[in-house]
């Protein structure tokens, strides 16, 4: 019994550990190598479907404090449970950043980025778009594979949205990783979320059938 108790707890944290570390891990890579928003979104959209097959169905597959700052606020978490994954999710990030400096031998520089409502508003935007992906797929009750997919398709709008005004992060793991840490990248990915999640679900998610 307590191995199975303590299995219960550790796996769903450590699959938004691990799945949040591939993800910012492959965005830190391009990030590096490629500045062309297209090719940066199809990449991180088919990581996060990957992510999401592997991991979906232990943790729910956030990958994402925004993600779960939005469930949370929809009451689909408890609030210990968001605080744990988040926490998970913000390592990834430090293991990620940690790790690609290791394989590439160089310090990743620290960015600065001053306010701007343009850049806040297309964060806020593409995490929408991309909370709504995951909820639509959730309160739909579609499959494993199905979700995935719809959940990386929403990703890939997201980015293509957002890269118009701002780094399209849409992920504050992602923004720690990348050394740009910065409150436009905080802010506008947890506004999204929690606007993307609450939007679907009051307005567009099936009604319940009366008994």
């Amino acid at each position: 019994m307590v191995v199975n108790f303590n299995r219960a707890r550790t796996a769903p944290l450590l699959a938004e550990f691990l799945g949040t570390s591939i993800l910012v891990m492959v965005a830190l890579v391009l990030s590096q190598t490629t500045g062309v928003p297209y090719f940066i979104a199809t990449s991180v959209a088919v990581t996060l479907g990957l992510v999401y097959v592997l991991f979906g169905s232990v943790s729910g597959g956030h990958f994402n404090p925004a993600i779960t700052v939005g469930m949370w606020s929809a009451r689909r978490i408890s609030a210990v449970r968001g605080a744990t994954y988040i926490a998970a999710q913000m390592l990834g990030g430090v293991a990620s950043w940690q790790l690609f400096q290791y394989f590439t031998n160089q310090s990743l520089t620290v960015k600065t980025t001053n306010w701007s409502t343009p850049m806040f508003l297309a964060e806020l935007v593409g995490a929408a778009i991309l909370a709504m992906g995951l909820t639509a797929s959730l309160m739909r009750g579609l499959d494993t594979l199905t979700t995935a997919l719809a959940y990386g398709a929403s990703f890939f709008a997201g980015i293509l949205v957002a890269a118009t005004a701002s780094a399209a992060y849409l992920n504050p793991a992602s923004a720690l990783a990348l050394r740009n840490f910065n409150w436009v990248y905080i802010l506008g990915p947890l506004v999204g979320g929690v606007v993307g999640v609450n939007l679907y679900m009051w307005l567009f998610a099936p009604a319940k059938k009366k008994k």
